[in-house]
């Protein structure tokens, strides 16, 4: 009836489409902002002048995608094909029973319980790293966040054992396969050249040292055996529901890297957006040195105290709300559908855009200004639950979510505790969205002792 055309929805000639492809490259939220700003909170495009997509802030639209009729939209192969090609299939880019069963084991190491056992390990490395900041000389953010979270996430995962050299070089891995990978995804009529070049094969090798550098844990933990409470004792002993049988070695490699650069990425992008946001409102860096004293006193930092921290907590949502590190989420519509009155066909990229949709001024006031009162009880009445979702929503919500945020919170109120800190440049800092938003420049600040 249709005949495969997207409909009942404002639309971007294909024409114009094709011709925005260069800005879609160097800053596709750029483009996204300008149409939803001329067409509303959901339009139809297609994607480099050739997919057909869907782009919606709509919160009932998100709501249907991610929770309504979420067995129709899989994730797309952004996400699947050119992930598993140097991240294997794990939990990120799995599907229906496959995925079910892997989120149901690993789910359990997001347990309350488990992550409070946890947070004595993230307190010491923390203390370790702040030990031996020097804040004499300015701090790049994005720098200095990315090695705390690799510290941090990496040791919650592979325990003490693992070195900070072994961790920094799967970490700069991790990050050149992601910059390649985006590569990919933006410039796909190079993928035979890529080939041909090396430059998959140079990737490839870098993965497989990365690997060879985590099976060697893997396999002394299961000759040795250790009392740690990591996620790689989880891993490797936790049984599924099903067989009563452990993940194989191949599997946990995959799961923990795969949570390695989750944990890392977001976090880090994250916190650099915190404490910008925070340098340029600095009356909070002072209210959160009240309400961390007040709650805190003289004495360590606990994850109780943390719980208590509503400032804070409340300063941190804001930042994911004018900076999510996910701006956007990818699914492909898997048959004809209807969504809020519009027709989706089979085939169809759909986009529940968080970048958009949390600026988008039919949910939020003043939606450009960092607010945190946002976020006080009273004032998060009536608006729809959908309307927020930096961690995305459904049953492929954020796996560790409740891990960052306080993993995120340790980390603010451990540096907004000791030090003052200003931005050492004021001009405004633009957005770079690749696979994460991140800064589309360095971030510099210069710190004082408290």
């Amino acid at each position: 009836m249709f005949e495969g055309r997207i409909t009942n929805a404002p639309h971007i000639p294909r024409a114009q489409a094709f011709l925005d492809s260069g800005d879609m490259i160097k800053n596709p939220v750029q483009v996204f902002e300008r149409y939803r700003k001329q067409l509303g909170h959901t339009f139809t495009f297609h994607f480099g002048g050739a997919r057909r997509t869907v782009v919606s802030t709509n919160p009932a639209f998100i709501e249907y995608v991610l929770r309504g009729n979420r067995e129709n939209f899989n994730k797309s192969d952004i996400q699947v094909e050119r992930m598993v090609e140097f991240q294997g299939k794990g939990l990120v880019n799995s599907h229906g029973e496959a995925w079910l069963r892997q989120r149901r084991l690993l789910a359990r190491g997001f347990q309350a319980d488990r992550m409070k056992s946890l947070f004595p390990m993230q307190a010491d490395v923390l203390a370790d790293i702040m030990k031996g900041f020097d804040s004499s000389d300015s701090v790049e953010m994005h720098q200095l966040m990315v090695r705390v979270t690799l510290r941090m996430v990496g040791k919650s995962l592979f325990g003490r054992s693992m070195g900070d050299t072994e961790l920094e070089q799967i970490g700069d891995t991790i990050s050149t396969i992601q910059a390649f990978i985006v590569r990919q995804i933006v410039q796909p009529y190079k993928m035979p050249w890529f080939r041909i070049s090396g430059q998959s094969e140079k990737h490839q090798q870098l993965r497989r040292e990365a690997d060879q550098i985590v099976l060697r844990h893997i396999k002394a933990r299961r000759e040795e055996g250790t009392g740690e409470s990591d996620f790689l004792k989880l891993l490797l002993e936790t049984p599924y529901h099903d067989t009563g049988l452990p993940m194989s070695e191949e599997q946990v490699l995959i799961e923990s890297l795969q949570l390695m650069v989750a944990g890392n990425e977001t976090s880090s992008n994250a916190l650099t957006w915190i404490f910008y946001l925070l340098a340029r409102h600095p009356a909070y860096i002072t209210q959160m040195q009240e309400e961390i004293q007040e709650v805190m006193g003289e004495g360590e930092i606990t994850y109780e105290g943390l719980q208590n921290l509503s400032l804070s907590r409340r300063v941190l949502d804001e930042a994911l709300r004018l900076y999510p590190p996910f701006w956007m989420i990818d699914r492909i519509a898997l048959t004809d559908d209807e969504i809020c009155g519009i027709h989706v066909p089979a085939g169809t990229l759909v986009v529940p855009y968080i970048y958009g949709t949390h600026r988008n001024p039919e949910i939020w006031d003043d939606p450009e200004t960092f607010d945190p009162s946002r976020f006080e009880p009273a004032n998060k009445k009536g608006r729809p639950a959908l309307g927020y979702i930096p961690f995305g929503a459904g049953p492929r919500v954020c796996i560790g979510k409740n891990m960052a945020v306080m993993q995120m919170l340790l980390i603010v109120a451990s540096f907004v505790r000791s030090y003052d800190f200003e931005l050492e440049n004021d001009t405004p800092v633009g957005i770079r969205p690749m696979m994460l938003l991140r800064p589309d420049g360095p971030i510099k600040m210069q710190f004082r002792p408290r």
